[in-house]
């Protein structure tokens, strides 16, 4: 069975960008025969690497709203693996609005709230979005969503299929031992991401934070970075824990939360905020539950949360046991596992 994966337009070569990438590999190393193909923003920092293989195709292409759509259409409908496929997995909502006016079979693999939260948009653009996906979601084959908590936000039933997402697995580079002195915090400057609740939990502590992204707010975040806060900016993946005593989610949602999951098979500690959707698959035990997984709105257990992991390496040792222990069961080829078990169902 020949299965295209598809996301576009992207506006950055991360996230939905590297998942794509890893999951697509993983399935075609489990003998199957898959495809991707990725429509990126000029504007995106990086590029594609230059040994792509042949199953992957990467192409120029420009957020443009619901006007886009019919355009975007055109240009998938001309790329050969898309034509060939047996059946198309969307990867993000404006792809799952172009499949829906084509004549292929195709599922949404929804892997974040596809339209905005309250409060992120105006009510008059949440809702144009929302009808438009949940009009797209009426001609896909199946739905599915990466966590039970994404689907609630979604406010889908049972009728949405959950089929887990992964990661490449990243090799220990910490056991919490020695002295550290850096919070990282990783992901676009958005709103939804929350960048001033991790200003706000370092602010006047005596260790340093370090942010990594880009986005719409990052100017704003620089400003309002307190001394001991560096706004490095975007960054790779491998750089990202290199003194790392603690990742910080900060998110008012996240519906998987893959820099938690990187930061764990690390072993890196992470302190995230409770819509994360991988937090109760990483974090299991109630009384680091309690400690590191935080409503947004209680800055006081946030800075207290940091303040322990900086100053107790013992609770540094165990909880980074615990985080590598847990993270090894998502790994990307069990994703793969996961999605080729669902494709056989409606196949």
């Amino acid at each position: 069975m020949k299965v295209t994966f598809v996301a576009a337009p992207l506006t950055a070569r991360s996230g939905v960008y590297r998942s794509g990438r890893e999951l697509v590999a993983a399935g075609r190393e489990q003998g199957h025969e898959w495809s991707l193909v990725l429509g990126v923003s000029q504007h995106a920092h990086g590029s594609a690497p230059v040994d792509d293989p042949e199953w992957i195709h990467e192409f120029a292409a420009e957020p443009s709203g619901p006007a886009g759509i019919i355009a975007l259409r055109r240009t998938l409908l001309g790329i050969r693996s898309i034509v060939d496929a047996d059946i198309v997995v969307s990867l993000i909502p404006q792809t799952d609005m172009v499949l829906a006016l084509t004549r292929k079979r195709w599922v949404a693999f929804v892997r974040g709230l596809p339209w905005p939260a309250a409060g992120e948009s105006s009510a008059v653009k949440r809702l144009i979005w929302k009808t438009l996906e949940a009009a797209a979601f009426r001609r896909a084959e199946e739905v599915w969503a990466t966590t039970t908590i994404l689907r609630a936000d979604m406010g889908h039933g049972s009728s949405t299929k959950i089929v887990p997402a992964g990661i490449a697995s990243v090799a220990r580079a910490w056991d919490g031992s020695g002295n550290r002195d850096t919070a990282v915090w990783a992901a676009r400057f958005h709103t939804d991401k929350n960048p001033a609740l991790f200003l706000a939990a370092l602010r006047g502590q005596d260790f340093a934070g370090r942010m990594h992204g880009v986005g719409s707010l990052e100017q704003v975040v620089r400003a309002d970075a307190p001394t001991n806060v560096d706004v490095a900016g975007w960054t790779s993946p491998d750089a990202l824990w290199q003194d790392a005593f603690a990742y910080v989610g900060t998110s008012h949602r996240e519906a998987f939360g893959r820099s938690a999951l990187e930061a764990a098979m690390a072993g890196v500690p992470v302190v995230i905020s409770d819509s994360f959707g991988v937090a109760d698959m990483l974090v299991t035990d109630d009384d680091f539950l309690q400690r590191f997984v935080l409503p947004n709105g209680d800055l006081d257990r946030w800075r207290q949360a940091l303040a322990d992991l900086h100053d107790d390496e013992s609770l540094r040792r165990r909880y980074s046991e615990h985080l590598v222990a847990n993270a090894q069961m998502l790994t990307i080829e069990a994703s793969a596992a996961a999605v080729a078990e669902r494709l056989r169902a409606i196949t």
